[in-house]
């Protein structure tokens, strides 16, 4: 592994392994609430507006963050790939229109809009801001399967195979899926990016979680004004959604590289490319 995909590896991972294993490090904190923006008795991060202990906010505040953004896109994806392949796939110029007009009405909504109107409604439900999120992915997913899909369905690889006698669930299970892996890959990517941002935002904003809780965004939105006495109640938070996706991008970007342009890149002599 090159040092550079190291870097990106770590990044990813501090957020992830924080969310996953921090509840249970959080476990020694002192219970009681201690003055606000003031020291820490546990870390030397200090306490937040609510005197609890900043680290250990941090600890617990990243796991119900990342696995509602984790879902809403798994599922985002599930449909619009669905309706993205059925419309490159369809028989018909109509049942093309019919399935992705729709989704170039709902590209015209303001997501964050949308989002923060599903919020109010059911104050700060997380399975409603879930759902917002996931349906204002699922226009751009379904149109960029869509697009990734048709090369390869209408392809004459495609048309071989079925002269051939082979399945549909082969042609579409084998063939197509592994020829729309690495751009649908990539675009996983950016999707869980976007979905980090819109649940983040909805959580600054004041429409998401509840704002006692030591959600990340949260946390950052909650803490703001102190943030020339108390800078890390805000910074540690905020560096590790940043972190999470800036490394996600970058990781994803180096893994799904053309393996020609790192080739390239490696007879260059950047050997950390």
């Amino acid at each position: 592994m090159t040092v550079r995909r190291w870097i990106y590896s770590v990044l990813v991972a501090v957020p992830v392994l924080v969310a996953t294993v921090g509840p249970f490090l959080a476990v020694g904190a002192p219970p009681h609430r201690q003055s606000p923006f003031g020291p820490s008795d546990w870390s030397p991060f200090g306490t937040d507006r609510l005197g609890r202990d900043v680290l250990a906010a941090a600890l617990t505040g990243g796991r119900t963050f990342l696995v509602v953004a984790a879902v809403t896109v798994a599922i985002a994806y599930l449909v619009g790939s669905l309706i993205g392949v059925a419309a490159a796939a369809a028989p018909r110029a109509w049942v093309d229109e019919l399935l992705m007009r729709p989704m170039d009405v709902l590209l015209c909504l303001p997501s964050l809009l949308i989002i923060m109107v599903a919020a109010l409604r059911t104050r700060g439900s997380a399975v409603a801001i879930a759902c917002a999120i996931g349906f204002v992915l699922i226009a751009p997913i379904s149109r960029f399967v869509r697009m990734t899909a048709r090369g390869t369905v209408h392809g004459p690889v495609m048309d071989a195979l079925r002269m051939q006698g082979e399945s549909r669930a082969f042609r579409y299970g084998n063939y197509a899926v592994a020829e729309m892996s690495r751009p649908i890959a990539a675009d996983l990517a950016l999707r869980f990016t976007a979905a980090v941002y819109f649940l983040a935002s909805a959580n600054f904003l004041g429409l998401g979680f509840d704002t006692t809780s030591t959600d990340w965004a949260v946390s950052v939105a909650a803490n703001k004004d102190a943030l020339t006495i108390a800078p890390w109640s805000v910074a540690l938070p905020a560096l590790l959604i940043v972190a999470l996706i800036v490394g996600v991008n970058l990781l994803a970007d180096d893994l799904l590289a053309d393996p020609r342009t790192r080739a390239a890149r490696l007879a260059t002599g950047d050997r950390d490319g």
